[in-house]
C-alpha cells in the first residue's frame, strides 16, 4: 500500500513538470482575456493607414504674367509683356503608393508616384500696347517619383521628376508660343491634423529648364533659365473613399536669352525676363 502511494505521488510530480508550455499560455489567455485582445490591436495601430491610390479632378482660377526685356537691334531694350489675368483652369492629381498593400513596413510604403496637370483652353489676352486680342491655350503636366516616410501623423520626404509647360498664342509680333520642359526636385512634408479627414501638405521645388521651344528661336539659341515653385494643399478623405483637396500653387521662372535667333515674328536680340503664375484649385475624387 505504501509503495503504491509513493508511485502515485511520483507520477503526479512528473506530469506537472512536463506539462506543455502551450497549456500554460492558454491558461494565461483565459485568465487575462482583455490583455490578449488588446495586444494585436496595438500592433495593428503601429502600421500607418495610408491610401494606395488617390485620384482627383477639378478646376479653379489661374493667372499668368510674362515680362521680357529683349534687345531691339539698336543696342537698346524693349519690354515684351503678356498678362493673362485670371482664367478658368482644369486640374488633376494622381498619387500611387505601389507597395502600400504589399509590405507592412513604413520604409517600403513611403515610395510614391505622383502626376499633376492642368489646362486652360480658349483664353483671350491682349499684349500690352498692341490693342489686339489673342487666343491662348495652356497645358501643364508633371510626373514625379518620391519618398514620403510616415512618422506617426507626419510624412517627410521629397520628390524628383520632369514636367512640361506649354503656352500657345495666336501668331503675333510680341511674344511667341513657348514650351518649357524642365526637371524638378524638392522636399515635401505633410501632416494629418484630423486623422484622414483633414490634413496639410507643403511642397517646394527647384525647376531646371532644358528646353524653351520657340522662345529660343525668337530671342536666342543660347538661352537658359531657372524656376521655383511652392504648393500648399489642404486635403482629406472619409472612410468610404471620397477625397477632396484645396491647392494653392506658385510658379516662377527667371529666363535669360543670348545667341543667334531665327526669323520669326516676335524676334528680339537677347535679353532676360520672368514668367510667373498663381493657381487655386478645388479637386474632388476617390481614394483606396
Amino acid at each position: 500500500m505504501l509503495r503504491a502511494l509513493r508511485v502515485l505521488v511520483f507520477a503526479g510530480f512528473f506530469l506537472a513538470a512536463v506539462r506543455p508550455a502551450g497549456a500554460c499560455a492558454q491558461d494565461d489567455e483565459a485568465a487575462h482575456p482583455k490583455a490578449s485582445a488588446e495586444a494585436p490591436a496595438v500592433m495593428q495601430d503601429e502600421v500607418p493607414k495610408l491610401p494606395v491610390l488617390v485620384m482627383m479632378i477639378g478646376g479653379g482660377a489661374r493667372s499668368r504674367n510674362i515680362r521680357l526685356d529683349v534687345g531691339d537691334g539698336t543696342g537698346g531694350t524693349e519690354r515684351r509683356s503678356l498678362d493673362m489675368g485670371a482664367y478658368f483652369d482644369f486640374g488633376w492629381h494622381l498619387l500611387i503608393r505601389p507597395m502600400g498593400h504589399r509590405s507592412p513596413r513604413p520604409a517600403i510604403q513611403a515610395i510614391v508616384l505622383q502626376v499633376d496637370g492642368g489646362s486652360g483652353v480658349g483664353s483671350k489676352v491682349e499684349p500690352a500696347g498692341t490693342g489686339i486680342s489673342l487666343q491662348t491655350n495652356a497645358w501643364r503636366l508633371l510626373g514625379q517619383f518620391g519618398y514620403l516616410y510616415p512618422i506617426d501623423r507626419l510624412l517627410v520626404g521629397g520628390l524628383v521628376g520632369a514636367g512640361g509647360d506649354v503656352l500657345t498664342i495666336d501668331l503675333n509680333s510680341v511674344l511667341p508660343s513657348s514650351r518649357i520642359v524642365y526637371v524638378r526636385l524638392g522636399p515635401a512634408v505633410a501632416y494629418d491634423i484630423v486623422p484622414s479627414f483633414f490634413g496639410f501638405r507643403a511642397d517646394f521645388g527647384l525647376r531646371i529648364p532644358f528646353f524653351l521651344g520657340d522662345l529660343e528661336d525668337a530671342f536666342g539659341s543660347d538661352s537658359s533659365g531657372v524656376g521655383l515653385d511652392a504648393v500648399v494643399t489642404l486635403d482629406g478623405r472619409v472612410k468610404a473613399g471620397f477625397s477632396y483637396a484645396f491647392r494653392f500653387i506658385w510658379e516662377y521662372y527667371r529666363l535669360r536669352f543670348a545667341g543667334s535667333t531665327m526669323n520669326v515674328p516676335a524676334m528680339g536680340d537677347g535679353g532676360n525676363g520672368n514668367d510667373h503664375a498663381l493657381t487655386f484649385q478645388v479637386l474632388l475624387g476617390w481614394s483606396l
